[in-house]
Parts: C-alpha cells; structure tokens; sequence
C-alpha cells in the first residue's frame, strides 16, 4: 500500500480528515496503521471527531442508558441523543483512556468504539458482592419499587496504562472501617486485598456518588471532611491529603480533574455562583475562577447538581431535566439537552481504539445466547455515536422525546 512509505506527519493528516468508520475499516485492511493505530503516542493527538461523550445512567430493577456529545455552547453539533432500556441491574464504575468498567450480571472491561470487550472472573472479590449486590426502596409505598445502591459505585476505581504492554488497566476497590482504609486489586485476572493499611486520626466516611479522580498516578477518593485518600496501584502506597474546605450546606459539589493539565479540582457551587479550586502542593484549595451560575426559576426549581467538568466544559443539571453547558473559554452559558429521564449519575467518557487483550487461561466462558452480552452490545451502541444502528427497528418501542440544541431527539423503551 503507498501510504506505507509516507512520512508519519503526511499519513496523520490523512487519518485525521477521515471520518471514525473509514478509519475504521482501514485498521482492518492495513496492518501497519493498525499498529499505528494502537501506538499510545498517536492517543494524544486524536482530531475534534472524538469528542467526550457524556454518558448517563438511571437505574432501578432496570437501567436506562443515555449518551450524548460533551459540547461547548459555541460548538455546532448535529448528533442525536442516543439511549435505550435494558431489563437489567447495571453499574458504571469508571472510564478510562476509551475503556469503560461495568457491571451487567457480568463484569465487564469494554471498548464501545471497537465493540471489544473482556469478562472479568470477580469470583475472587471480597468487596465488589456488596456493591452490586445490594438494592433499596425507592418508594416505601411501592412494594415493586427498587433502587440499586450506585451510591456506593465509587468504591470502585478504574485506571488504565496505555505505555504498558501486558496487564494494562487495574481495579482497586476501597474498604472503609472507622478511622482504617484497606483495598483491594485486580488485574483482571485475579483479585487480591493489598497489605497496605491506611490509619486516619479521624472518622470520615467518603462521600457518595463522588467518582474517585486518577491524576499522577494516584486515586484519590474525597472523604466527608474534605481530605482526600490517595491510592497508587503500582506502588500500593497509600496516604491521606489531609485538605480543608468550609462549603455553606447548600453547595453543591463536584470533585474532578481538567483533562490537559490535570490538576485536581473542587467545583463548589450555589444558586448565584460556581467557583473552580485545584489543589495546590501545600495541601490548600486554590480558587482559579468564579462564574455566575445559570439562571435557574426559582418557582419551580427542585433540585439542581454539578455533573461534569473538564477544563473547557461545565455542566450542570436543572430539576433532572435540562442539562445547561458553559463555555469556560466563550464564557457563556448554553443548553446542551433536555429530557425527563436524567438521573444525577453521570460518566464521562472519551472515545479511543486502545485494545483489549484476553489471556485464553484466564478466558471467562459464558453461553453464546447470554442476555447480559446483548445488553453489554446494546449499552456500546449506544455510547459509540458513530454506530450506524437504527434503534427504531426494534418491536414494542414506547417513545420518550425531548429537545438537542434547536433539534430534537428519540428515546426508545423496547420489550427485550
């Protein structure tokens, strides 16, 4: 093939005017740009096509999957919502370098682009059985009425080596006890309880729904008084970042990471205003940046969370319907989708072509007519907007609709 004797700068302009599924098929008819492809050094330099993807989910004795683009208020974007039941429990633990972590019955690494994935053996686990296992009333006066417990979801961390060869992602799972932090490791292959011990001078539970945020290494889990436990899995080296923070009880907060320079950052928000913390060296949370929050009708305003942030975007949830997107860099305020299905757990998720590797001695065999494997495709067709699937093809669909920017979407129920 001629482009196998091009320049590497000559053969990515050529890849980076191609849409996702030319590029696509040319990894499977080349091997030399597969392989290069797959090179962690061609990860960084992804063109504007692989957007972050906002990924939503609302789950009870089903789950109810959205996924949509993370886009600014001047970005110009025709893509459609995209979202479906599964008749199934499922949890999202974490996304990492284009990898996903979940659990459908199943646990599951995923790569929605590729539609590859792996089934993790978590038979070994001693703490992911009482994260996934356990449900709560939703409703006291519904007896059918069931919540799973995705408070506890971040309990689970999920990172992701792309420098590495074999054994490149790990799960670390936190057990709290007091004033004493253990975890627990996998590497998809087996599971482990590490024989770091972490002691604190005080009791603070972790603070849930608050997703763990890898930066430098390190996990780090925001505990109710506002320190942090940081976890390295290589080194298994554990310590507290002992932080200060004095919110009004009404803040909402959100602890994330800005996906360039990677500080840690605390997102504090009021009514009236949001303002934007990184952690400095000395263990203090510096204001970068206030901003005035959207304005929301009181009148009718019954809940409002910060959802998302990273460094370009902010987004923030109105009554569990309207998602409003500012602009850090246009500094404005935009609407990035309306519906009535959103719940507060939100994923960010970022499209790439790392693979996924599976050792045949360590191979989880399932039935070719699983159920969860049909629900794990559907949730990847979902994520993966550049899927061609028509999801009005499917029998019995019952029609949710709602508004994208000036547009307006389909969310389809199906009998499955």
């Amino acid at each position: 093939m001629i482009m196998n004797g091009l320049p590497l700068h000559l053969i990515d302009e050529i890849l980076f005017r191609m849409d996702p599924k030319s590029m696509a098929m040319m990894r499977c008819t080349n091997k030399s740009i597969k392989s290069y492809l797959t090179d962690p050094r061609f990860g960084p330099q992804y063109p504007s096509w692989v957007r972050p993807n906002l990924i939503n989910l609302s789950t009870s004795d089903r789950s109810l999957v959205f996924c949509q683009p993370l886009v600014s208020s001047s970005d110009s974007v025709s893509l459609e919502y995209r979202a479906e039941f599964i008749n199934e429990q499922c949890y999202i633990f974490g996304s990492c370098s284009g990898l996903l972590l979940l659990y459908i019955g199943h646990l599951f690494v995923a790569n929605p682009l590729t539609k590859k994935f792996r089934i993790l053996n978590h038979s070994g686990s001693k703490l992911l059985p009482h994260i996934v296992g356990g449900v709560k009333k939703d409703d006291p006066y519904d007896p059918n009425g069931l919540l799973v417990r995705t408070e506890r979801a971040m309990c689970v961390g999920f990172v992701v080596d792309p420098y590495r060869t074999t054994k490149r992602f790990k799960i670390v799972c936190i057990l709290e006890m007091e004033t004493k932090y253990r975890f627990e490791i996998s590497d998809g292959d087996s599971w482990r309880l590490s024989k770091t011990t972490l002691t604190t001078s005080s009791k603070s539970g972790l603070k849930t729904r608050m997703k763990p945020v890898y930066v430098d290494g390190n996990l780090h889990w925001l505990r109710n008084d506002w320190s942090l436990i940081a976890f390295n899995p290589e080194t298994e080296q554990a310590r507290l970042i002992p932080c200060s923070f004095h919110p009004t009880p009404d803040t909402k907060v959100l602890f994330a990471a800005e996906d360039k320079i990677n500080p840690l950052t605390l997102i504090s928000g009021t009514i009236k205003e949001i303002s934007i913390y990184t952690l400095l060296g000395n263990h203090k949370w510096a204001l970068e940046r206030q901003i005035k929050n959207v304005s929301m009708e009181k009148t009718w305003l019954k809940s409002w969370y910060i959802v998302a942030y990273d460094g370009k975007c902010l987004v923030v949830l109105e009554n569990n319907m309207v998602l409003h997107v500012y602009d850090l860099e246009a500094d404005s305020w935009g609407v990035l989708g309306t519906t009535e299905c959103w719940s507060e757990d939100f994923y960010k998720f970022t499209p790439s072509y790392f693979s996924i590797e599976e050792d045949e001695q360590t191979k989880v065999n399932v039935a070719s007519d699983d159920q969860h494997i049909s629900y794990l495709t559907t949730i990847m067709e979902v994520i993966d907007t550049t899927s061609q699937r028509d999801f009005t093809k499917r029998t019995s669909p019952r029609v949710f609709t709602g508004t994208y920017r000036s547009g307006h979407f389909r969310c389809f129920q199906f009998n499955m």
